[in-house]
């Protein structure tokens, strides 16, 4: 279960940052996403090795970004990191949910490369980024044939991106523009994006949501339980 995971937050990732394959990991920037803690960061990490964090810092370096490294259960690699200067910055705790929504008027918009702009715009005030726009507007555009983008048909105030990869429908960039906020809009996409995991045949519908963020209640409110959780270290 964890291996397909990965491999979707993966496959997602490399549609939206630069991927780079390392000796034992993947490394993943974009310049004009910088800082960003899930478009830009080493992760999934299968070995021990110090030349690999080297090599990850001077690329982090060279795209002049902030270094964020993903640890699962590897506590000799938390050892390294602290040796290389690193500390913890955050936990991103990975869930899953099977079954059906409990909304039945699930009133979303598809987004096709005409409105692209759009999710890009809503995509951008929730995360409050404006200066992303053009950026993601284009990979929006340009991965709109692999990732399912979506918007709330009443409000045009939250938007999500839904990819299915193997058995697993993942879901990413879920966010609620600040004076949309608690009107059951990011629930109403998560709800349709279970029935889409159901009517697919899909195992499940996963997401990931970081400790910070505090949303862990919200979630496990909705039905979704932790598969595991992943340490973020940062300098």
């Amino acid at each position: 279960m964890i291996s397909e995971i990965e491999e979707n937050d993966i496959a997602f990732t490399a549609m939206w940052s630069n991927m780079t394959i390392l000796e034992c990991g993947y490394f993943f920037a974009n310049q004009n996403l910088q800082n960003d803690i899930f478009f830009d960061k080493l992760t999934n990490i299968t070995c021990l090795s110090e030349k690999m964090i080297e090599e990850a810092l001077s690329l982090f370096q060279k795209n002049n970004t902030r270094p964020f490294v993903y640890v699962l259960d590897n506590p000799e690699l938390e050892e390294l990191l602290r040796k290389k200067g690193f500390t913890l910055y955050d936990t991103q705790h990975v869930l899953k949910k099977t079954g059906n929504s409990k909304q039945e008027n699930l009133a979303v918009h598809h987004i096709a490369r005409k409105d692209s702009l759009l999710w890009s715009d809503i995509f951008c005030r929730s995360f409050d980024c404006p200066e992303w726009i053009d950026e993601v507007n284009s990979i929006v555009r340009n991965s709109i044939s692999n990732v399912e983008y979506l918007v709330d048909s009443e409000y045009n105030g939250s938007c999500v991106a839904l990819f299915e990869k193997g058995s697993v429908l993942g879901l990413y960039c879920l966010g609620t523009v600040k004076e949309n906020r608690k009107k059951g809009l990011a629930r109403l996409l998560i709800n349709y994006a279970i029935d889409q995991a159901r009517l697919r045949n899909l195992e499940f519908l996963m997401l990931e949501t970081y400790g910070l963020d505090g949303l862990l209640d919200f979630y496990s409110n909705l039905g979704f339980e932790k598969v595991y959780e992943k340490k973020i270290y940062s300098i």
